[in-house]
């Protein structure tokens, strides 16, 4: 597959997999995504700008999203369209209509070689399924780091899941049965990414990660292997451990920003 043809693959998964647990309103302008039941949850409430030509009235679309999510009483919230240059047309509007926006340094990879993790098991990992008890998240995902309602948040976008098919929840419980870490992927558009990850803060550093990194990979290897697998990080010990993993990087240029106003 070439270059192009995997940045579009990538492009469309960003774009449309929250449409898997929230609401989705297509625009002239781009795609509105929202989840009353869910309001702590950037994925379930955001927009996303596609169109971007020289006629674009940022302006105007950027006044428009913010009534929007507004009349709903949920935070304004825009999401990258990862196109580069955008962030640049765009800023003097977010200003103008109160948002705030950070630029983040993704880094893409895709999954192109065989793990060389090799560490030993100590993990118990399940393979969660729909209708499974989901309070394990509340274990795993704190309030912590600045994640506001992280736990409920998560919870939320796995319990509203409407299709759970081609989406993998995966978790690693210790040796006493509590649930230490977890991981998911989910298959869209003939793409795979990775999505959910996270250790209970208390449980980092001791290979927990590792060990769960290694079990989706194989699932991956095992049931998917025809389908590209990607993901995004910016965390440098994540990196790390998915390039044990076999991913690799993906030279291609995405602009990751997101846009919100307080609340």
């Amino acid at each position: 597959m070439i270059a192009q043809e995997i940045a579009r693959k990538i492009l469309h998964t960003q774009y449309y997999y929250p449409e898997s647990y929230s609401n989705l309103l297509h625009t002239e302008y781009g795609m509105l995504f929202y989840n009353e039941d869910n309001p702590f949850s950037q994925d379930s409430n955001h927009a996303v700008i596609t169109k971007c030509d020289e006629s674009t009235d940022y302006d105007g679309i950027v006044k428009d999203i913010k009534e929007f999510y507004l009349s709903k009483h949920l935070p304004p919230m825009i999401y990258s369209n990862y196109i580069p240059g955008q962030l640049k047309k765009i800023k003097r509007s977010l200003r103008k209509h109160g948002f705030v926006f950070e630029r983040f340094d993704n880094i893409y990879l895709i999954h192109s070689e065989e793990p060389k993790i090799d560490m030993p098991h100590s993990l118990t990992i399940r393979h969660i399924e729909e209708g499974d008890d989901l309070s394990f998240m509340f274990q795993i995902w704190k309030v912590n780091e600045n994640r506001q309602g992280g736990a409920d948040r998560v919870y939320n976008i796995a319990r509203q899941r409407k299709n759970w098919a081609d989406y993998h929840l995966f978790v690693g419980y210790s040796e006493d049965g509590t649930p230490v870490t977890a991981a998911a992927l989910e298959y869209f558009d003939g793409i795979g990414m990775v999505d959910d990850v996270e250790t209970a803060a208390v449980y980092r550093g001791k290979g927990y990660a590792r060990q769960l990194t290694r079990f989706w990979i194989d699932f991956h290897c095992k049931h998917y292997k025809d389908r590209l697998l990607y993901v995004d990080y910016e965390n440098p010990t994540a990196g790390k451990i998915y390039r044990e993993a076999g991913f690799r990087d993906f030279d291609w240029a995405f602009e990751s920003w997101s846009a919100w106003i307080d609340c």
